[in-house]
C-alpha cells in the first residue's frame, strides 16, 4: 500500500549560493545576500506546482576556519528573510560544514542532507531533482535516481559540456521551472526517467 505521506512530486534540493542567491566566496556578512533575478518568482511557482523545496548547501569555509557556524547561521537567517519578505520561503536549509578530504556524508554530491531534508518533511529522497551550478550540484540528483540540473548563474557560467552532463541546462533558476514541472507531471503518470532526460 502506498504511503500517503509521501508526495507524487520528486523532492527538490536547491543549492544557495550561484544559484538563488548572488555567488559570493565564503559569504560572511549578511548585509551581502542579494537574491539572484526571479528567484522568489520561481519558488512561488514550484511551491503552487506542489513541490517541497529545501536548500542544501556546501559550507566547507565552516571546516576551513573561513567562517564561523555564528556567521553562517546570519548570514542563512538573512536569506530567510529576503525569501519572506517577497512571500517565497522554501521547507528546509540544510549545510555541511566539511571539508572536502573530511569524506562526510553529507557533502554534496552524497546524499547525506538529502536524506535527512526528506526524513524531516515525511517524504522520499528517491527521486529527486536537484539544482545548482556545480558539478556537485548536478551529481546530487541524479545519485538519488532522479535528475540533476544546471544553472548558467555562479560558477555554472564556466561550464563546460565534457565535464558534467545535466538532464537539463538553463541560463538561471527561473528558466529551469517549467521543465521541473513538466518533470514533476510525468513522475505523477509514472513515465519513466529514460524519457525525460535532456539537455540544452
Amino acid at each position: 500500500m502506498r504511503n500517503p505521506r509521501l508526495s507524487d512530486k520528486p523532492l527538490l534540493l536547491l543549492d544557495r549560493d550561484g544559484t538563488l542567491i548572488e555567488e559570493g566566496e565564503y559569504l560572511t556578512e549578511p548585509e551581502r545576500v542579494r537574491l539572484l533575478p526571479g528567484v522568489p518568482q520561481a519558488l512561488r511557482q514550484l511551491r503552487r506546482a506542489g513541490f517541497k523545496q529545501v536548500v542544501v548547501s556546501n559550507q566547507s569555509g565552516v571546516g576551513r576556519g573561513l567562517i564561523t557556524v555564528s556567521q553562517l547561521r546570519l548570514v542563512n537567517r538573512r536569506f530567510l528573510q529576503l525569501l519572506k519578505a517577497k512571500k517565497a520561503p522554501i521547507d528546509g536549509i540544510y549545510w555541511c560544514p566539511h571539508k572536502p578530504s573530511a569524506r562526510c556524508s553529507c557533502r554534496k554530491p552524497k546524499l547525506g542532507m538529502a536524506k535527512r531534508a526528506a526524513k524531516a518533511l515525511g517524504t522520499s529522497w528517491n527521486r529527486s531533482i536537484s539544482v545548482g551550478d556545480k558539478p556537485s550540484d548536478v551529481r546530487l540528483g541524479q545519485r538519488s535516481g532522479g535528475w540533476g540540473v544546471l544553472v548558467r548563474t555562479g560558477y555554472g557560467k564556466r561550464w563546460k559540456k565534457d565535464f558534467v552532463k545535466p538532464d537539463f541546462v538553463a541560463r538561471n533558476f527561473k528558466a529551469a521551472v517549467p521543465w521541473i514541472i513538466r518533470i514533476g507531471k510525468e513522475c505523477r503518470y509514472g513515465i519513466s526517467k529514460s524519457k525525460t532526460r535532456r539537455t540544452r
